[in-house]
């Protein structure tokens, strides 16, 4: 998976095209990040390094463990 593909979403908000080979575009054309055969990802916009932070620690927030289900005592 290619760096930015994760963030995809995140980005399309704030008007950002990621293309398939991993790069990121603005709304006028220009390359906003990069990355390259060796996986490595240089960023020139300093929004897109904000938008893909933010974006982590949504999904790197805990889910809320499920409550345990009661036991029923079968006396009889």
């Amino acid at each position: 998976m290619k760096v930015y593909e994760k963030y995809k979403s995140a980005l399309a908000k704030h008007g950002y095209t990621v293309d398939v080979d991993g790069c990121v575009w603005d709304e006028r054309g220009n390359q906003a990040a990069i990355e390259d055969r060796f996986g490595n990802a240089f960023c020139s916009d300093p929004n897109v390094t904000d938008i893909c932070k933010a974006a982590q620690v949504i999904m790197d927030k805990p889910k809320p463990k499920p409550k345990p289900k009661k036991k029923i005592d079968e006396e009889g």
